[in-house]
């Protein structure tokens, strides 16, 4: 009863807000997802950006179904053992290494990205600056906590557009490919989900500190239970052998 009363009251806070920035619409099923687009675009992308851009058919996909600069990114991090780095995809790479690599990225050269921390923020920074979130439609159901149990998870990414769903399925992959070596990288798959979630759903500047804190901690919420559906009902075989810690995770701790 408190959760649910706690989620009527930051609905009712996001709803204001956004009755204040769009007055002419009504909070409805639907509408915040543009709302609650990323936060750290650039502020202006072009045509030939593999940064910032709409997943509206225009992307170039892998075989995988994926945007192929988030593969050939992947590709880089497993193939230089990025996955045994500690804190990977936690900590920051240096600036100028990271403005070195994106420069790469942005000209088709992501095989000469020699920085593995690059190649794991760079994953995070095509998230970020998505011109809206990833988990599309799902983002009113995750910021008003609709979803409690992760097939609940998964049946709503059934209703986003193909490209969506298969890049979220990606991102799980990743992060089970990941904390298979969480003995050496110190990454848990919790540990990958809190350091995703504020790539995914960005609350706008006029929502308080703490609402927006809440807003993360449902994202994290949310993927936690999807991660976890998703080992449970047996996932894509991931790129790297099956050894290490177990990458499940049951009530937001690792089991």
């Amino acid at each position: 009863a408190a959760g649910a009363l706690a989620g009527q009251k930051l609905s009712v806070k996001l709803n204001e807000c956004y009755r204040a920035l769009d007055p002419s619409h009504a909070p409805g099923k639907g509408k915040r997802n543009a709302w609650f687009a990323s936060k750290g675009k650039p502020a202006q992308t072009t045509p030939s950006s593999s940064f910032g851009q709409p997943l509206d058919g225009s992307s170039k996909l892998s075989r995988e179904g994926v945007p192929d600069l988030l593969e050939q990114l992947r590709k880089v991090l497993l193939k230089g053992k990025g996955y045994r780095i500690e804190g990977i995809f936690r900590v920051s790479p240096a600036t100028s290494a990271l403005k070195a690599s994106r420069m790469l990225a942005e000209n088709g050269q992501v095989d000469q990205i020699t920085d593995l921390e690059s190649a794991a923020q760079l994953i995070k920074i095509w998230f970020r600056e998505l011109p809206t979130s990833i988990l599309g439609d799902c983002v009113d159901g995750i910021v008003d906590g609709e979803y409690a149990t992760g097939p609940e998870c998964d049946a709503a990414l059934q209703q986003l557009p193909e490209v969506n769903r298969q890049t979220i399925y990606w991102l799980l992959e990743l992060i089970t490919d990941i904390c298979r070596y969480e003995s050496e990288n110190r990454m848990t798959a919790q540990s990958m989900v809190i350091v995703f979630a504020p790539n995914l759903i960005c609350p706008p500047d006029s929502l308080d500190p703490l609402s927006a804190l809440e807003v993360n901690k449902r994202v994290v919420q949310f993927m936690e239970m999807l991660f976890s559906h998703y080992n449970e009902t047996g996932g894509p075989a991931t790129r790297i052998g099956r050894i290490g810690a177990s990458p499940s995770m049951v009530a937001g701790t690792r089991a």
